[in-house]
């Protein structure tokens, strides 16, 4: 399918498609509850588990990270700490658009085992702006933890990124454990266009937010979950309808901040600073 570039400015877009602030994202089906489970979220395997945890900041449940296996340069220059990867917008308030105060990584979303934040990786995402294409394309962020994490992490893919087959792993606060959506794939939109995005239909609710989006072939990182992009003449009426509902890559569709060249740069600069201990 040929990816042409619709005929819709930015700032219609931005006010049409709204991308919630915070971990809303569409449960694809076919709209009938009563042929079938709407959600097809499982419990992850426990060996996914390992590398997947809950962000809570200020008291409450934010989203998703996941734990990076960094590359070898990367680890070498780190000295203490591990490194996760989410959504930059699950540390901003929905409301105020400030940054929590108080955030750790929970592994496993296990809520008695966090670890505090020591630094956040420099980003450009901003809680507030209009355009909502370039927001999705900002929202990412890497984060220092105060101490090392026992298990490796997930590895970070560039080549992944046209797997036909997808899984997105992410909290799901209907059965409060970290859940996997497989069987899932991209999408090409006319209306939705950034090369920084990949489009998909994993399942995802509120928590998933900053899940990975995994190469189901290879295992790989190759995309952080964001949200729900919606085009749609009924704006914030539609969103009522999103439970359930099937995808369509030109009016409603999942989407991820794809992991790319620039993600690695951004990554190879934090561990660099905070090898000198410098501030960031």
């Amino acid at each position: 399918m040929n990816c042409h570039r619709f005929n819709i400015s930015l700032f219609a877009l931005a006010i049409l498609a709204p991308i919630s602030p915070t971990s809303m994202a569409a449960i694809f089906g076919d709209g009938n509850p009563a042929n079938g489970i709407e959600d097809q979220r499982l419990l992850a395997p426990i060996d996914l588990q390992h590398s997947v945890g809950t962000v809570i900041c200020d008291g409450g449940l934010r989203g998703t990270a996941v734990h990076i296996n960094l590359m070898h340069s990367d680890s070498d220059s780190l000295q203490q700490g591990s490194i996760v990867l989410t959504a930059a917008h699950v540390l901003y308030d929905p409301d105020t658009a400030q940054r929590y105060e108080k955030c750790a990584y929970h592994p496993q979303g296990k809520r008695f085992s966090g670890v505090v934040f020591d630094r956040v990786s420099a980003h450009d995402f901003r809680p507030t702006t209009n355009n909502k294409i370039r927001q999705a394309n900002q929202d990412i962020v890497f984060i220092a933890l105060k101490k090392k994490l026992r298990h490796s992490g997930m590895e970070l893919n560039l080549t992944g990124q046209s797997s036909r087959h997808l899984q997105l792993l992410g909290f799901n606060e209907n059965q409060n454990n970290i859940s996997i959506s497989s069987n899932c794939q991209p999408f090409l939109s006319q209306t939705f266009v950034s090369s920084q995005l990949l489009l998909h239909d994993c399942d995802a609710g509120r928590g998933a937010s900053g899940g990975p989006l995994i190469d189901a072939e290879t295992g790989t990182v190759v995309g952080i979950h964001g949200g729900t992009l919606l085009f749609s003449p009924l704006g914030k009426e539609a969103r009522n309808t999103i439970a359930g509902a099937s995808v369509d890559p030109e009016t409603m569709v999942n989407q991820a901040r794809k992991i790319d060249v620039d993600v690695l740069a951004k990554l190879h600069d934090f561990t660099a600073y905070l090898a000198k201990h410098l501030p960031y």
